[in-house]
């Protein structure tokens, strides 16, 4: 155990989310590796649980709202007086190039290095696209999840896998037939969810199959495209929205699908993909960043563009039963390389360089 102290830059700290639920995982794994961890998040939720060795230090719990003036304002003031008042040995900033970029001006008075990890195609403009490049540039080292998951070329991007809970999704398949279809995925527009369900539609063997989509909205965009799906598709008996789910539940519920679908473009590599394959389902992808799930055969049928997915359905529905078992043991093998486990070993290692 490393006799020391690392900081952790965060924005949010909550098991109910969806998608913040695994930062309590990875905050806990981290923290075995040191005598105590201090974590600074924008917001905090009204659940978690965090190993004893952690502190907790937040901006927003759920009930406020304040500006972003005062957020910021409080952010430095607090950032600037955990830096004052201890050695931390590393700081880590995980998704969130703003507080390390302010961080970092504290940090660099006592030598302390840093660690980015951004996973996303990232802004392509505006403000947000010069704190995320200067936050890369001051960064001692960057990390991601795939090679296509940083959206700048900086030698320093380091991909080191994306940190899902495999033991607790893996479920073992004997058989397979297309009757379920998850589409595990924010409802956003950028997820092409329309296009998905459009093709569904089309397929030979439509009315025997069961579609849900698994996943809440972020903000007002989402909620007006939410709404739009809903009115487009509510004459379909066999669409489901089952809206956001809490974490936890989910590797229980993924149990009764057989194919998930996602329709994100290159540069998302979609933690959905991975924690699907541990569950033992098969994906249809866009981006060739999940190649490495399936043998070239599957490939062919699995990776989609989207005008031909319908095409790409039908022909599964009539694939080699045997084959796809053997590809979703392959794709659950490959889908454990990205375990948190395996990400903060990698991780720790890169702290101490």
């Amino acid at each position: 155990l490393m006799n020391n102290k690392l900081l952790i830059l965060n924005l949010g700290v909550d098991s109910e989310n969806t998608s913040l639920a695994f930062t309590q995982k990875w905050i806990n794994e981290i923290s075995l590796n040191f005598s105590s961890v201090d974590v600074l998040t924008m917001k905090v939720g009204s659940k978690h649980r965090l190993n004893k060795n952690v502190n907790l230090f937040f901006i927003n719990d759920q009930n406020t709202n304040y500006s972003k003036i005062y957020q910021l304002k409080k952010l430095n003031k607090l950032t600037r007086k955990l830096i004052k008042d201890n050695n931390y040995s590393h700081c880590f900033a995980h998704m969130a190039p703003m507080q390390h970029l302010l961080a970092k001006f504290y940090l660099l008075q006592k030598n302390i290095k840093t660690t980015l990890w951004f996973t996303h195609s990232g802004p392509s403009f505006g403000i947000k696209w010069l704190i995320l490049w200067f936050s890369s540039l001051l960064a001692d080292n960057l990390v991601t999840a795939s090679k296509h998951s940083f959206p700048f070329r900086f030698k320093k991007v380091k991909n080191i896998g994306h940190g899902i809970n495999y033991d607790i999704f893996f479920e073992k398949r004997t058989t397979f037939k297309l009757e379920n279809i998850s589409i595990l995925s924010r409802v956003s527009k950028s997820k092409n969810i329309e296009n998905t369900l459009d093709n569904i539609i089309k397929c030979k063997n439509f009315k025997n199959i069961n579609i849900d989509v698994i996943g809440g909205t972020l903000n007002n965009n989402d909620e007006e495209y939410l709404n739009e799906l809903l009115t487009k598709y509510k004459n379909f008996k066999n669409i489901n929205f089952l809206g956001k789910q809490p974490h936890a539940k989910l590797p229980e519920l993924l149990k009764k699908y057989d194919v998930n679908i996602n329709n994100a473009q290159k540069g998302f590599f979609d933690k959905a993909v991975l924690e699907t394959s541990a569950a033992g389902i098969i994906n249809f992808y866009r981006s060739e960043d999940f190649d490495f799930l399936y043998s070239k055969n599957l490939q062919n049928i699995l990776r989609f563009d989207k005008n031909n997915l319908f095409h790409k359905i039908d022909e599964l529905v009539s694939y080699d039963k045997n084959e796809i078992i053997a590809n979703i043991e392959n794709a659950q093998k490959q889908s454990k390389n990205h375990s948190t486990s395996n990400v903060v070993e990698n991780l720790i290692d890169i702290f101490s360089q």
